[in-house]
């Protein structure tokens, strides 16, 4: 996607992530699925700071340069939280992995290294 079109479709990624945000509740995620949805949400989040930060840079670019990816530290911090909740509710790794794949077609990325985020997302490597 490009221009308008790319700009309609983050609006409507961000529309989608409020929605589950809100449907989640302050008090945190309620289900697997809710953990899930909270999930697809900061690894948008992450998805857009990298590919506002590194453009069109190339995944060799960007592995081989000692700044690694922007954000990762509060992605890693925000999924460590998800994974806790994600315990708590007795949810296991297998379910949480099927519930990401699932919602990882939401993703959506513009640059080489974001599609290999949303493949890494998509796979449970990330």
């Amino acid at each position: 996607m490009t221009g308008v079109s790319s700009s309609i479709g983050r609006a409507a990624s961000v529309v989608v992530a409020l929605a589950l945000m809100t449907a989640a509740c302050s008090s945190g995620p309620s289900t697997c699925e809710e953990v899930a949805d909270e999930f697809v949400v900061i690894a948008q989040e992450l998805l857009d700071d990298v590919e506002a930060q590194v453009g069109d840079a190339s995944i060799d670019e960007i592995l081989g340069s000692d700044d690694g990816l922007p954000n990762i530290d509060r992605f890693t911090e925000e999924k460590d939280r998800l994974d806790a909740a994600a315990d708590d509710l007795g949810c296991s790794v297998t379910q949480m992995e099927d519930l990401v794949a699932e919602r990882a077609g939401l993703l959506t990325a513009e640059t080489p290294i974001g599609n290999l985020i949303i493949e890494f997302i998509a796979t449970g490597e990330l």
